[in-house]
């Protein structure tokens, strides 16, 4: 059995231990991974709302331990948190789970705080260690956990996934850029079952040819479809220079209502449409190794960048959005004004 069958079957026994050592094979998106092992505990078989929030990580009772910010390490101060919180009963569901993304981060004091809690967790409280070399890991940490069998996809695999499917090149290739390439969402794109994706991409760029920036938003919120999401974020980010401030204040407004991981997925895929769009011009007469065009990607990178960086900890979402929306507006239109020339 895999380790989704070992915790399915121990979950529908009653049987969870309250720690787990998943090894994963190299190459492995682990936040997915996580997040697959993670929904086996925390949903019931039948609980699709469930499943699908936490595949998106918006699920109040499933949280993710990875490395922060520019540090190397995931910090005492994490693990001391994990700690705090874990003594709070579960919000929405009968447990709570801590993915620990790559525990083989974990600073030495973290090692040593996470075995106070991995010695005596409360009753609710469940651990997932997931780790590409688990021999790096404190031999009295992995004593403290039953060890689930080496697992994991890699993006290769997602991609056979998709080819099992029946869907040929094209519409795999187009598919993976609608799941920016994570296995998490992957469960959640077949859930659709999109038949014809790329038939389907094309009737949702015709209808919304005409929609601006405000009604692309709304039509973004709404949607549960990842692949009218995958098209509705590519209009948006395409129109977003001819948008006046009214349009991006508004949008801001709409999109605050979405989760921090909807909204980070969103943020990824500006960045894909950035980073094709100058590809794209690159090839372009002329445009080979003009000057403007690179520093203009790189900036707006830059943008991308700091406002991810920015979403963990922001609470104010559409401050966050707004400021976001009118530097990336007003550098590409900085870029794009013609050159004055001087007397």
């Amino acid at each position: 059995m895999n380790s989704v069958e070992i915790l399915s079957q121990a979950a529908k026994k009653d049987n969870l231990t309250h720690a787990y050592l998943a090894p994963v094979r190299s190459g492995t998106d682990l936040n997915s991974y996580a997040t697959e092992l993670g929904k086996t505990i925390l949903c019931p078989p039948d609980a699709e709302q469930c499943t699908k929030r936490v595949v998106r990580r918006a699920h109040p009772d499933f949280h993710l331990v990875t490395v922060l910010n520019d540090n190397r390490k995931i910090s005492i101060s994490q693990v001391d948190e994990i700690i705090s919180s874990s003594s709070y009963s579960p919000v929405e569901a009968e447990k709570k789970v801590y993915a620990i993304s790559r525990a083989e981060d974990l600073s030495r004091e973290g090692s040593n705080s996470l075995l106070k809690i991995l010695e005596d967790p409360p009753d609710f409280v469940y651990f997932l260690l997931l780790t590409e070399g688990p021999n790096s890991l404190l031999p009295t940490i992995i004593s403290r956990c039953q060890q689930l069998p080496v697992g994991g996809a890699s993006i290769e695999g997602t991609r056979q996934v998709l080819a099992g499917r029946g869907f040929d090149k094209a519409e795999t290739d187009y598919l993976m850029d609608v799941i920016n390439r994570k296995a998490n969402l992957l469960d959640e794109l077949l859930a659709e079952n999109p038949s014809s994706p790329l038939e389907f991409k094309k009737e949702i760029q015709a209808s919304n040819k005409n929609s601006d920036l405000t009604e692309l938003s709304g039509e973004f919120i709404e949607s549960d479809s990842l692949i009218k999401r995958d098209v509705i974020a590519r209009l948006i980010f395409e129109r977003l220079n001819d948008a006046g401030n009214f349009q991006l204040i508004s949008s801001a407004g709409k999109l605050k209502g979405l989760s921090h991981e909807e909204l980070n997925w969103f943020l990824e895929k500006g960045r894909r449409v950035n980073r094709e769009s100058y590809r794209e011009n690159l090839k372009s007469p002329g445009k080979e190794g003009n000057t403007d065009e690179y520093y203009l990607n790189l900036e707006k990178a830059r943008l991308f960048d700091r406002t991810l960086d920015s979403l963990r900890t922001n609470a104010n979402l559409q401050l966050l959005l707004e400021s976001f929306w009118l530097q990336l507006r007003d550098v590409s239109r900085s870029f794009n004004e013609p050159k004055r020339i001087k007397d």
